[in-house]
């Protein structure tokens, strides 16, 4: 499309891509930082317990504490699950923005820049797994709850072969 087709507004929409593209990247990092932050958290509780589990410390102790530290788990992956969850909500709506603005340039329309082709593929204008709209959250909260329950389950192991 030429220079002088453009809408006057064709600008802000640019500037406004680049802001939601920028947006939608510091939100999918920080899915990646929650994950990390379980990653280092789940070894100090492991490492810790059993440092715990060798010493002499009473095997009523012990349970109390692994009661304490499973909580400390479920408490810590409630958060960070929820917080994945909103922030992709926020993610999908920014995706969408995205979407819409691709749509206005033509992007999807062949022969628009590129004669019989589009510039970018029909999938990422599917409303439901388009650009944004993925369900890969869904995987990375599985594998915190995965991790979480396995975890929690060798604490009590550990209680158990404590009690003996």
């Amino acid at each position: 499309m030429p220079k002088s087709q453009f809408h006057i507004d064709d600008k802000f929409l640019q500037d406004h891509l680049q802001d939601v593209k920028s947006e939608m990247s510091w939100r999918r990092e920080l899915e990646f930082r929650l994950l990390q932050f379980l990653l280092v958290f789940y070894p100090v509780i492991g490492t810790a317990m059993v440092a715990l589990f060798q010493s002499n410390v009473a095997s009523t102790l012990f349970w109390l504490v692994t009661a304490g530290a499973s909580f400390l788990i479920i408490v810590a992956s409630l958060f960070v699950s929820d917080r994945i969850r909103h922030e992709h909500i926020a993610y999908a709506e920014l995706g969408a923005q995205v979407q819409k603005i691709w749509t206005y340039f033509g992007f999807f329309k062949p022969g628009a820049y590129i004669k019989g082709d589009t510039i970018l593929s029909a999938r990422l204008n599917d409303p439901g797994k388009g650009y944004g709209q993925g369900r890969g959250y869904k995987k990375t909260i599985a594998l915190i709850w995965f991790i979480s329950i396995s975890l929690i389950l060798i604490l009590l192991a550990l209680a158990v072969i404590k009690s003996f």
